[in-house]
């Protein structure tokens, strides 16, 4: 069968006969037999040829299998086990079933008889009880009943044994996990200071490497792990979304993180998503919506910062429908639940940022609420209690845009009450810079008051006109 010139089992040859094998209806199984026959290669060479794949290319599929992003086998690594017994690397059984895989066979299909011996006793057993009855690989005679040879009972033993050692192999080391925590936490409170678009990358690049480490071996409770952080982060990325305008990838990010802690069953982020969901539904524009999210999101957690912050989300939402009853009573629910003190919950407490919900920032949602159901003294009232609570914050706590936000709603509690020099003192810090563009719904807000100042009440008013025409300078509303 050579051809002159060529090594006998070259690889034109090998694919000469594997072709008319294959042509001729031939199995994998007989192909390899053939080439080990014919050109004596040993079966894990002969099963490789069969399939017509290099060294490389059978380690790309192991770690394939393995979902192994740091490609522990190597081309090297599958020459080595191929020169075993001579030379090379004795290949685990772990290493066998892993070939066998590939190769769509039994991992006793590749060791020869001469080199089956050559394995530690237990590791023949399991062999044994890894080979399925077959045309080429038969199971040993079951015993007879009422009978149990002292040779199973070893073999029921190896193989327990065996699947305890790759159970308790993880590819998820817990400085790892550590490490994602602190980022996640990091990035948590990062975004309560920065711009969106500042962090955006990154918190891409954290949910990522949670996403990689979930494709990798772990135990339950380090897979539980990676789906709360792969759940905070996509919570933080439909935050940001939301931020920046992008209103349906927020809502796509929000119930991605939503499957995650249903897995886990975490009624905290539960209740923060839910709460995060009816932000987005208020900004689209759909505030009953937003109201039905914000209460539906009170079933997972019923005290707590947590249970502030929804309370809160809903005010906003019943106040645009116009609703004052339902407004006061979900302000006066939050405002309760603020003054009971309970433990602290991991998220909203501990982790904090984003997922938090401070007193600032209550008592600027309630002068959101307050001005909107026509209470505008209120809404000043609880807008000059988040001023005050900004401005003794220690500078790393302070909530990017919260200042320029409250003082949005005092000018319209302000304009409400015909106090226009007012209005204009409490608005001039936002519109006399160019530092606030990036403050999210910055832009609405403002032409909110511009049309408000339009209205019949400041249409004569030489004062609403050069504030409105300062507002309309802004680069909130010149840009984009």
């Amino acid at each position: 069968m050579g051809t002159s010139g060529s090594k006998p089992g070259s690889k034109p040859e090998r694919e000469r006969l594997r072709h008319q094998l294959l042509a001729g209806g031939g199995s994998p199984a007989r192909i390899a037999a053939e080439m080990a026959g014919r050109w004596q290669f040993n079966p894990r060479q002969a099963w490789r040829y069969t399939h017509g794949l290099s060294q490389t290319a059978v380690a790309a599929r192991c770690n394939d299998l393995l979902g192994d992003g740091r490609a522990p086998m190597t081309g090297k690594r599958i020459s080595e086990y191929e020169a075993w017994p001579q030379r090379g690397i004795r290949p685990t059984v772990h290493v066998l079933a892993l070939l066998a895989r590939v190769y769509g066979t039994v991992p006793r299909a590749l060791l020869g008889e001469d080199e089956l011996p050559l394995l530690p006793e237990s590791e023949r057993l399991v062999l044994d009880q890894l080979a399925p009855a077959g045309e080429d690989h038969a199971a040993p005679p079951p015993p007879e009943p009422g009978r149990l040879s002292a040779a199973a009972v070893r073999a029921a033993a190896h193989t327990s044994g065996a699947h305890a050692e790759l159970a308790e192999v993880t590819e998820v080391g817990a400085i790892t996990l550590e490490q994602l925590d602190h980022d996640v936490v990091e990035l948590a409170r990062t975004s309560i200071l920065t711009q969106p678009a500042e962090i955006f990358g990154e918190l891409v690049r954290v949910r990522d490497r949670v996403f990689q480490l979930l494709r990798r071996r772990a135990h339950p409770a380090q897979q539980s792990h990676l789906y709360l952080l792969a759940g905070q982060t996509c919570g933080l990325l439909a935050n940001a979304s939301m931020e920046l305008g992008c209103y349906g990838a927020a809502a796509e990010q929000s119930r991605a993180a939503w499957v995650y802690a249903e897995i886990i069953g975490h009624n905290g982020l539960k209740a923060w998503l839910r709460g995060t969901q009816a932000l987005i539904a208020f900004w689209s524009g759909n505030p009953r919506e937003a109201a039905q999210l914000a209460n539906a999101g009170r079933e997972y957690l019923r005290h707590g910062t947590g249970f502030v912050r929804l309370c809160n989300i809903e005010s906003r939402a019943w106040a645009h429908l116009g609703d004052l009853r339902a407004t006061q009573k979900v302000i006066g629910m939050g405002h309760l639940a603020r003054e009971h003190v309970t433990e602290p919950d991991e998220l909203h407490d501990l982790v904090g940022g984003e997922f938090g919900f401070d007193e600032a920032r209550q008592s600027f949602c309630n002068a959101g609420a307050w001005v909107q159901v026509g209470k505008p003294v209120l809404a000043i009232e609880a807008a000059e209690r988040a001023l005050r609570l900004y401005a003794s914050d220690a500078e790393r706590n302070r909530r990017y845009g919260g200042e320029a936000s409250t003082r949005l709603e005092m000018t319209d509690g302000y304009l409400a009450t015909r106090e226009l020099d007012a209005a204009g003192v409490v608005l001039d810090p936002v519109i006399s810079t160019s530092a606030t563009a990036g403050v999210a719904h910055l832009a609405t807000r403002l032409s909110d008051i511009c049309a408000t100042l339009d209205t019949p009440l400041y249409r004569n008013s030489r004062e609403a006109k050069e504030l409105a025409e300062r507002i309309r300078a802004h680069p909130a509303l010149t840009t984009g």
